[in-house]
């Protein structure tokens, strides 16, 4: 009888484990075949429109046209968008796999910051949506490594992928027109001559010659001070651009600097005074303008930017 009783307990036992071994078996089959090995699927040769959007910044849009993107400032006007940029972006997307599943509810989605206060990016290829993804907030994991939750729109599940998206998409319209004042215009050691045109008698020029730079009356210039200002001129960029005066508005340039490549046509820098209408003169601007990148006009007040462009000539001479 004890035994009979015992095999009875013994069975049971069996039953139950069967039946957890069974649901555990279920439970992981079901999560392994809804859990998502690839969220982004797009053709990037085919990608026409790309919409970000984010609480910090509106809706930010990019549109391919003629083979060429362009961002849209405002109502009435769009500026190019340099290529790298795109790439940097697609680059970015591609990148993103799933590395856990962080939450399977849409209770969770304002914990991760995949609802309305997410970054919103949608791409289109020839019209139709082809990826619908929100961007949620970052965490930091160690060894010094940064990942980002994410979420489909169309999808309840948010999952965590490497990397700081934010840094990428969460930007303003600026951040993806062309900032640098020289466009795509590099090698400053085959330049062959600079001629700054300044008020009074301040002009001077520089000349290459044999690859040592001197002023136009042959003055030997200190050869750190001058390579320092030449690479950093060729790497200027500006990030806060002037989109509300009119070309047309502004008078003759205070400032001009002549550069002459070592191949193609020479550039031309001007800044111009702008004044806004009031007496007080700490409110009028400085505007900068380049023949190399002729869709912008910059802030020359931002950071100085105008300063690192106009030298004077002492500052390239030798100390006595």
């Amino acid at each position: 009888m004890f035994s009979n009783k015992s095999n009875r307990n013994l069975g049971i036992v069996l039953a139950v484990l069967t039946i957890i071994v069974v649901v555990m078996f279920v439970s992981d089959d079901r999560n392994e075949r809804t859990f998502r090995k690839n969220l982004i699927d797009i053709d990037t040769a085919k990608v026409s429109e790309i919409y970000i959007t984010s609480k910090a910044h509106g809706q930010v849009s990019l549109v391919k046209e003629n083979n060429f993107w362009k961002v849209k400032i405002n109502e009435n006007k769009s500026v190019p968008v340099p290529e790298s940029k795109i790439t940097a972006m697609f680059n970015q997307l591609l990148e993103i796999k799933p590395k856990r599943l962080a939450a399977r509810s849409e209770t969770k989605w304002a914990e991760f910051q995949v609802d309305s206060t997410g970054t919103r990016v949608i791409v289109k290829e020839n019209g139709k949506t082809s990826l619908d993804l929100i961007i949620g907030r970052f965490a930091f994991q160690q060894p010094r490594t940064m990942n980002t939750y994410v979420r489909l729109g169309n999808d309840v599940d948010v999952y965590e992928v490497d990397g700081f998206l934010q840094a990428t998409f969460n930007q303003n319209a600026d951040s993806f027109r062309n900032g640098r004042i020289l466009g795509d215009v590099s090698g400053f050691e085959n330049w062959k001559n600079l001629e700054f045109i300044y008020p009074a008698d301040s002009s001077f020029q520089l000349v290459n010659m044999d690859n040592n730079w001197r002023t136009i009356k042959h003055s030997q210039l200190d050869s750190s001070k001058t390579d320092q200002y030449l690479r950093q001129l060729s790497n200027l960029s500006a990030s806060k651009f002037i989109d509300n005066i009119d070309p047309a508005e502004l008078a003759n340039p205070v400032y001009t600097l002549k550069i002459q490549p070592g191949t193609g046509e020479m550039i031309q820098i001007n800044a111009y005074l702008f004044n806004s209408g009031s007496e007080n003169l700490e409110e009028d601007k400085i505007i900068i303008s380049s023949t190399a990148n002729i869709e912008s006009l910059f802030d020359g007040n931002e950071n100085d930017l105008w300063k690192k462009i106009f030298t004077g000539e002492a500052a390239l001479l030798p100390k006595k």
